[in-house]
């Protein structure tokens, strides 16, 4: 009896460090069969609560070692400590010395650890979720926040591996609510309300001005599913409503489609076939559809599903970005139903049976006259003194100047060109520009993910191999560095054009590539004249001057309006839900009634 006493009233004792660490002692035959057992005749104390909690302390460890905090319980601690700055290595290591000198002395240091404790522990962690998963994340987000009562309703009513499944569930079902609000279709547009970068004549932009709306604009974004690939499928549809008789009000049915795919993230299968049915849409209607900006991933997909150029699908192209497909369409547009090409050949051959007739040649006068016709200017007759100072220059269809690559090609000495007559594509070398590429060779200069699947989270921003490229890079100031070089199509140009005005002021060869899409005649002044004019006739080269100036002048307002273009795309948010034709038409009555 004696040694029992003493050994209830020690506070090291087994049973007082069960009875603490919170066993329960309502029943004494309870306690006697999990505190006893028996020996060798002998009966020893045996603690549960200790060999719970050396498991328990097992567990902390590894935690500790993988760099979690070894504290208990970790669930409420752990965002304590995270709240008040403990997270570097110093208090991780201490809580492992701690813990590792409670596990040598069989944690006799809990014995004076109060119950209350590690309940209100256990309070403070459900406060801690409570706040977390109730409150936070109601302010974040209401719809996103019903998942959490749905979570726990399910546990109390079915189990928690089937709460945290249906919670799984709900959570999917509301991303793909929110991710389908957000829209496929970030910008819709017509040839009339967005226009490509390539400069045309007047007559040509004044044609698209009235005809322009027969070409239809989609820029697409994210990830193309069955469910919003068939709705750009049903506005594509209404785009093509026909109705008895012709209705002004109407739009007509266009004649090119642009699907431009640069900021579309993937695609599925179904989704290709969508996009097979909105080419046989087109095929059936003669609207030849093209796709531009193209990424990597989603190429092979649609040459899989057959949504490519080909024999059977010659109404079908790609194009590298949106401004190169709105110019292919605009070409095409003028070529086939505006027969510009037709009338520029027309009109050329018209003025060099007037020359045969009156033989006098009058072209450089009437290249001013075109000049001060489309500008609304009235400098032609002042430069008229010029014309006994050029050379009329005759270029046939499928000519090409200033073609480096091309050794038949005829060169273009430095010095002004009127166009008197004729249609001259101008292309330009990427290359050509202030932007460097980002890659030397097999080097790069920036970081890069080799492939769209990767994650931006293994690139390192500060490789060895990149600052090896820069240097190369910060040598050659004026080398261009391009991954890929490519031609792109800078104008169209014909009468009231002067080709060579930037090499003037800047005193560079004049830049790109010249093709004669029609029989052309130009009238060349050089620069030798123009100096030796400068000092024989000054007024007459201020004129000249005057009039190039307001020529760059025009040109630096078309690129101002080109960049606020391409700004509204990127920028505009995305539409709730297209307009059809026939509300288009709707819309346009009530416009001119109430006009």
């Amino acid at each position: 009896m004696k040694s029992n006493e003493a050994t209830e009233a020690h506070p090291l004792s087994s049973n007082n460090i069960e009875q603490r660490i919170g066993t329960n002692d309502h029943s004494s035959n309870d306690r006697q069969n999990n505190s006893m057992e028996e020996g060798d005749g002998t009966k020893k104390p045996k603690s549960a609560g200790k060999d719970l909690m050396i498991w328990y302390a097992n567990s902390l460890f590894a935690n500790a070692l993988s760099g979690g905090f070894a504290v208990l319980p970790a669930i409420a601690l752990g965002g304590i400590f995270s709240k008040i700055g403990a997270t570097s290595r110093s208090p991780q290591y201490g809580a492992m010395i701690l813990l590792l000198g409670c596990y040598l002395s069989d944690f006799w240091i809990c014995s004076y650890v109060p119950k209350c404790t590690f309940s209100s522990l256990l309070v403070l962690a459900a406060i801690d979720l409570i706040y977390s998963w109730f409150v936070l994340s109601f302010k974040k987000s209401a719809t996103e926040w019903v998942v959490v009562p749905f979570i726990v309703v399910t546990s109390l009513s079915f189990g928690m591996l089937q709460s945290v499944g249906l919670g799984l569930a709900a959570s999917t079902l509301v991303f793909v609510a929110s991710f389908y609000r957000a829209g496929v279709v970030k910008f819709i547009a017509n040839g009339l309300t967005i226009r490509s970068t390539i400069e045309r004549n007047f007559e040509d932009t004044q044609w698209l001005y009235q005809h322009a709306d027969l070409i239809q604009i989609l820029v697409l974004q994210n990830y193309l599913f069955f469910g919003n690939a068939n709705s750009c499928l049903k506005y594509i549809q209404t785009m093509f409503d026909d109705e008895a008789g012709y209705d002004p009000n109407l739009p007509p049915m266009p004649k090119y489609l642009i699907l431009d795919l640069s900021i579309v993230t993937g695609i599925d299968t179904s989704a290709v076939d969508v996009l097979g049915e909105i080419s046989s849409l087109c095929k059936e209607h003669k609207c030849n559809l093209i796709l531009s900006g193209i990424p990597r991933v989603i190429k092979p997909a649609l040459m899989t599903g057959g949504v490519k150029p080909s024999r059977t699908n010659q109404h079908i192209c790609f194009c590298p970005d949106l401004d190169s497909a709105l110019g292919r369409a605009e070409d095409e547009l003028l070529k086939v139903v505006g027969h510009n090409e037709e009338k520029a050949a027309e009109t050329g051959a018209q003025l060099r049976h007037q020359r045969k007739v009156s033989m006098v040649d009058h072209g450089l006068r009437h290249a001013l006259s075109e000049i001060d016709t489309q500008h609304s200017i009235s400098l032609g007759i002042h430069l008229q003194e010029l014309e006994k100072h050029t050379t009329p220059i005759e270029i046939n269809v499928g000519d090409k100047l200033n073609d480096t690559g091309n050794p038949e090609s005829r060169s273009m000495p430095p010095g002004l060109y009127f166009v008197e007559a004729g249609l001259i594509r101008c292309e330009h070398d990427s290359s050509a520009s202030l932007t460097r590429g980002t890659r030397q060779g097999s080097l790069f200069a920036a970081p890069h993910m080799t492939s769209s699947a990767d994650s931006i989270g293994h690139v390192n921003a500060r490789s060895a191999t990149v600052g090896r490229t820069a240097n190369l890079l910060k040598q050659n100031p004026q080398g261009a560095m391009l991954a890929q070089s490519a031609v792109f199509q800078l104008a169209r140009i014909g009468p009231g054009w002067v080709i060579g005005s930037i090499s003037e002021f800047t005193g560079q060869e004049i830049p790109g590539t010249y093709t004669a899409l029609t029989p052309c005649r130009v009238h060349h002044l050089t620069f030798e004249t123009i100096e030796e004019l400068e000092v024989d006739n000054p007024v007459l080269i201020l004129h000249l001057y005057k009039l190039l100036s307001h020529l760059s002048a025009r040109r630096q307002e078309m690129t101002i309006g080109q960049l606020a273009t391409m700004r509204s795309i990127f920028s505009s948010s995305a539409p709730s839900k297209p307009i059809s034709r026939k509300k288009m038409k709707a819309i346009n009555q009530n416009f001119t009634t109430h006009g």
